[in-house]
């Protein structure tokens, strides 16, 4: 059964691609994307299907194509690819829906052809990189759905620094294929072959840790963690809000999937590799928020919270790998089931961020939360939507992001339990970094909303609106985020299976029943506590309805008058924490003063940015040193050909010599 599913989909697939490329260029604009949505639904329809019969049973195997280029080409549905396909369709069809609306009015159908049918073509790749098991074929995979996100970030490639973002994000990524490609042929060159099955016969007879780093850095650069994460700051705010949406709630998890994967075939250096995870885990994690807090740029906000999240994921396999060389199945299943759980909750509330930022910057053309302000009232539905999605990231309950969070941090009490204190130093770290994190979490998300929805408006905008496609792709994710929070014990028993069989984890049945026992309890007092308080809300709202309302400014400490201006901002909100860690947030400042002795001189301007320090400690000198490398070299390419004919017999005699000399 799971083989004729398998050939059905890679059919879907094929057809799916073709239609993308004749039908959407041919109808109107005002059409293009709910065909793009319809295609789309048509993918995660078969898509999904294969997903759950994995989830269901155990998956098969399909051998789709051999040949003396690639090999044994295998795509395989297991329960870890079923998980990955769930949550990409479940992140990207809301995303999709959205940009019906975010594109109404706009005119040019050549670019927008372009970008619906990348749309569609980044779907398919996405899940094929989640089936395929050969390596080669899996590269090949993997740069086409590089190319398509690509493609979608750069849509307004007419402004520079839009160009820039997506050249950065591309060259980052071919870096990570380098890394790919030499892991894929260190293991041919042991083992013969390039399939998935090759690599964990390498690990059997090898130490683990040098091919695992390896992959570990070619899946980093794609997942952000720190110091590859430089790309992510650059390419979310370049994007469109529904395609900076995929890519933190899915592109950026094909790292980690691909870091799962690999994970699951380690049979060696289980300590070394899970306390490397954690430390890197922790410092990602730390290192995202504190940017996080400090940025005024919304959507440059929350690129820097994806990076934080990723830190949460790889603390939660760090300590599933600590758990696998102890032998302790439960901390196994916290560890790697609170990665699992979070990369899910992780999506549907990051998709639902972007989205709601991609409706108020659409009204108010700019992402600067300092000239926002008093958008509650004007934007409703976009505030009670934001707010949903700030309390589920910044893991607080009532809501899915906190239940994520709170396996990793029974997992991590357990393990410091569990081990005597040296062995438990880096869990105690985590332990730590976990409550950092929180914190910084909930100082970012309370400025955020506080600075865009409340108050008075800081400029005066234009008129906001909601558009009925932008709204109701909003409210999906934010749907699929409270029933989460309301069925834990189901989504839970998934996360546990797909570890179970991933890991091998032993008595995971009996450990993912008290696990999710234990999450349902805290599932029902989030509820009750919610339930409170909204019946408190309607009992107030049922006294005052007849009673007059009279609408006034804020106290202000005996002003009596106040402005937008006297407010608060991001910067002074943040500004403390700014200064905490001056250190390794370098802060810019732009000052234009008044000019002295002139009848009308120009109005007096202040700007400041805070930087990054890995982008300007360490890629900025290299990309200096770049730079004047090219310009040393620009003469081998001065236009004349007895030069370029020179060059390719000095090529021929090299080979030659070479060849001769046996070393080629």
């Amino acid at each position: 059964m799971q083989n004729i599913l398998t050939v059905i989909f890679l059919i879907l697939f094929s057809v799916a691609a073709l239609l993308s490329v004749i039908v959407i260029p041919l109808v109107p604009c005002r059409f293009k994307g709910y065909v793009a949505l319809a295609i789309s639904v048509w993918i995660a329809a078969g898509s999904s299907w294969l997903a759950i019969e994995a989830l269901m049973a155990q998956g098969e195997s399909v051998t789709l194509v051999s040949s003396f280029i690639w090999g044994r080409v295998t795509f395989a549905a297991d329960e870890l690819s079923a998980w990955f396909i769930l949550v990409i369709n479940l992140t990207v069809l809301p995303a999709t829906g959205y940009s019906s609306g975010y594109f109404r009015g706009y005119t040019q159908p050549a670019n927008l052809s372009l970008h619906y049918v990348m749309l569609v073509w980044m779907h398919l790749a996405l899940c094929m990189v989640c089936l395929v098991q050969n390596g080669l074929a899996f590269v090949f995979i993997w740069e086409m759905m590089t190319l398509a996100s690509f493609l979608l970030v750069i849509f307004e490639s007419r402004q520079r620094n839009i160009l820039q973002a997506g050249i950065n994000y591309l060259v980052q990524m071919h870096v990570s294929v380098i890394f790919l490609l030499v892991a894929f042929l260190v293991v041919h060159e042991s083992e013969g072959g390039f399939e998935f099955a090759d690599i964990g016969a390498y690990f059997a007879t090898h130490s683990n840790w040098p091919l695992f780093l390896l992959f570990f850095a070619g899946f980093g650069f794609k997942a952000g963690i720190v110091p590859l994460h430089t790309w992510l700051p650059h390419a979310h705010p370049a994007a469109p809000p529904h395609v900076s949406g995929i890519m933190s709630g899915v592109i950026v998890k094909m790292g980690i999937y691909g870091i799962f994967r690999m994970a699951g075939y380690l049979c060696s250096d289980l300590l070394l590799i899970g306390n490397l995870v954690l430390i890197v885990g922790m410092l990602t994690g730390i290192y995202g928020i504190l940017h996080a807090s400090l940025q005024r740029d919304i959507k440059r906000l929350l690129a820097y919270c994806t990076v934080e999240n990723v830190g949460i994921i790889l603390m939660g396999m760090g300590l599933g790998l600590v758990g696998q060389h102890a032998g302790n199945s439960l901390l196994m299943l916290a560890g790697y089931g609170s990665a699992l759980f979070h990369v899910l909750n992780h999506a549907l509330s990051k998709g639902l961020l972007f989205l709601c930022a991609g409706t108020v910057c659409h009204a108010l053309h700019t992402r600067n939360m300092d000239k926002m302000g008093g958008l509650f009232r004007l934007m409703p539905h976009s505030a009670v939507l934001f707010l949903t999605g700030a309390l589920a990231i910044a893991g607080l309950p009532p809501l899915n992001g906190f239940l994520s969070e709170f396996v990793l941090f029974f997992g991590l009490v357990k393990g410091i339990m569990a081990f005597d204190v040296t062995e438990s130093i880096v869990i105690v770290m985590a332990l730590a970094a976990i409550a950092v994190i929180g914190g910084l979490s909930m100082l970012t998300f309370a400025k955020s909303f506080g600075i865009m929805f409340l108050g008075k408006p800081r400029t005066p905008p234009p008129f906001p609106h909601e558009a009925a496609a932008m709204r109701f792709s909003c409210y999906v994710p934010a749907a699929l985020a409270v029933l989460v929070a309301l069925a834990p014990l189901a989504v839970f028993g998934f996360v546990a299976d797909v570890a179970a069989s991933s890991f091998l984890i032993p008595r995971a049945s009996a450990d993912a029943a008290a696990l999710g026992r234990l999450l349902q309890q805290i599932s029902l007092m989030m509820v009750m506590f919610a339930s409170l308080v909204l019946f408190l809300v309607a009992v107030r709202r049922l006294i005052t309805m007849r009673l007059p309302v009279r609408l006034d400014d804020t106290w202000g400490c005996g002003s009596p008058s106040s402005s937008s201006r006297m407010q608060y901002t991001g910067g002074s909100f943040a500004k403390p924490v700014g200064k905490l860690f001056g250190s390794l947030v370098p802060f810019r400042k732009k000052y234009h003063r008044m000019a002295d002795n002139v009848l009308f001189p120009d109005a007096a301007r202040y700007d400041y940015a805070y930087g990054d320090w890995v982008e300007t400690a360490i890629f900025a000198p290299v990309k200096k040193w770049l730079k004047r490398f090219s310009s040393v070299s620009l003469h081998i390419q001065d236009g004349r050909l007895q030069w370029y004919i020179l060059y390719g017999l000095l090529f021929i005699l090299a080979v030659i010599l070479l060849t001769w000399m046996k070393v080629l």
